[in-house]
């Protein structure tokens, strides 16, 4: 199994299955993809997927028509609610900030603007060599699952940024994850550094952009 983060949300993996989550990617995947799971709708989070030609489209109903809505066939869309399982996919409930108020108010103040339509969020969790659980940029998680690799949302917040952290470490000692792969650290609007982590966490952070390769649940090297 290999894996690696392609900027943004969007993460790579290749074993059982090849998936990419999350398709506003920054760097190009690789072909042949089978499986595009998206956890909820804002651009940063689905902007590129009419960009990835082939593979499913796994999201929710609401999420699914603003694909449609901006180039995806039919055909690939593929609804799904939380408790389904997809070959070596589970979907779970999802926490992502889509329809918060605060959230909304906050988008107006900072961006001048109204956030995207963000559809129902979901989270996936993709069992193989490791299992690896992605949550879209939630900072607040109710699962009781223990992943192996846990994609965890960094960024500066535009306020409160300390407490916002301290709210992600404090969710990633909850899940126990051996294995960290931050995501969302470098959008324009909340630049971070992935390798703060090492200073809060004694997981090991895989902060960089190349491949990362696990056998039975355990980091054995990365490549270019």
């Amino acid at each position: 199994m290999r894996i690696r983060y392609l900027g943004h949300s969007c993460i790579e993996i290749i074993g059982r299955h090849h998936i990419l989550i999350d398709p506003d990617f920054t760097r190009d995947p690789e072909p042949e993809v089978e499986y595009v799971l998206i956890s909820h709708a804002h651009a940063d989070h689905i902007r590129r997927v009419a960009d990835v030609p082939k593979g499913k489209i796994i999201a929710s109903p609401d999420t699914c028509r603003i694909a449609a809505s901006l180039g995806v066939s039919e055909e690939r869309l593929y609804s799904v609610h939380p408790g389904i399982k997809i070959g070596n996919i589970q979907v779970l409930p999802g926490f992502s900030q889509v329809n918060n108020p605060v959230y909304t108010f906050f988008h107006l103040i900072f961006r001048r603007r109204l956030p995207d339509p963000g559809g129902t969020s979901l989270s996936f969790l993709v069992e193989d060599e490791a299992s690896l659980l992605h949550i879209g940029d939630a900072h607040k998680v109710d699962l009781e699952v223990h992943p192996d690799i846990l994609c965890l949302p960094w960024r500066t917040t535009p306020f409160g940024a300390n407490r916002y952290k301290r709210t992600m470490v404090e969710m990633a000692e909850k899940f126990q994850a051996p294995y960290i792969m931050p995501v969302h650290y470098d959008l324009p609007y909340g630049k971070a550094n992935p390798s703060e982590l090492s200073g809060f966490l004694s997981a090991e952070i895989l902060d960089g952009i190349n491949w990362y390769t696990f056998r039975g649940k355990r980091f054995i090297n990365h490549l270019d």
